[in-house]
């Protein structure tokens, strides 16, 4: 298994580097993306983050009186005799509701998980197509995520041993990444100015040429 892992890093390490010198030879030009800065300075992110915690609090103001209910239920019943009809038929009910209670829950926060999913799939292909369109207006050929194109760093004191040492190298990725164009401010920008452009038209705003 780890003969494998190390064959895999291997093979990883020689395709990059093998992609970069082609690049240099054939005049490729390669960029790269900060995809976690663009993912937190999208503002459509922030605003995505903002309705998933109010759908939340949604849900347990929603969830509240229900949640009331079994409580109060419960309280009647103990009002009465252990072994009594009344506190047994009461403790039914009590029961029936907490189990409607945890049923409606459960498909709630999978319809919210649902929600939240989907705009994060949305959110991900706009960031794809403004990355493919920041990398025609370069003269890109071919774009990166940054912590890719970051050499691995080796922890000497973590090396006990020539063979250990060929170990640390074989699994770094990239050892250099040569001349990279980075294009995370025009990805963020891009995305951003579509973003509101697109608020302004959804709210009826008249959104100015140009």
């Amino acid at each position: 298994m780890r003969n494998a892992q190390v064959l895999c890093s291997a093979v990883m390490a020689a395709v990059l580097v093998g992609l970069l010198g082609a690049a240099a030879q054939a005049e490729v030009k390669v960029g790269q993306v900060d995809v976690v800065a663009v993912v937190d300075q999208y503002e459509r992110t922030k605003d995505a983050e903002t309705d998933a915690k109010l759908a939340e609090a949604d849900l347990k103001a929603t969830a509240e009186p229900k949640i009331q209910k079994v409580e109060e239920l419960r309280l009647q019943r103990d009002g009465f005799n252990k072994d009594s009809e009344e506190w047994k038929r009461l403790d039914e009910k009590a029961l029936e509701a907490e189990v409607e209670l945890r049923t409606w829950l459960a498909v709630e926060r999978v319809r919210l998980m649902r929600k939240q999913r989907d705009v994060l799939l949305d959110i991900y292909r706009e960031i794809q197509k403004a990355v493919g369109r920041a990398a025609k207006e370069k003269g890109l050929d071919l774009v990166l995520a940054k912590a890719f194109l970051t050499p691995g760093q080796i922890d000497v004191s973590e090396v006990q041993s020539l063979q250990d040492l060929k170990r640390h190298i074989v699994s770094t990725a990239l050892l250099y990444p040569g001349e990279v164009v980075d294009v995370t401010q025009d990805v963020l920008d891009a995305l951003n100015a579509d973003y509101k452009a697109s608020k302004k038209a959804a709210s009826g705003a008249v959104v100015p040429e140009g």
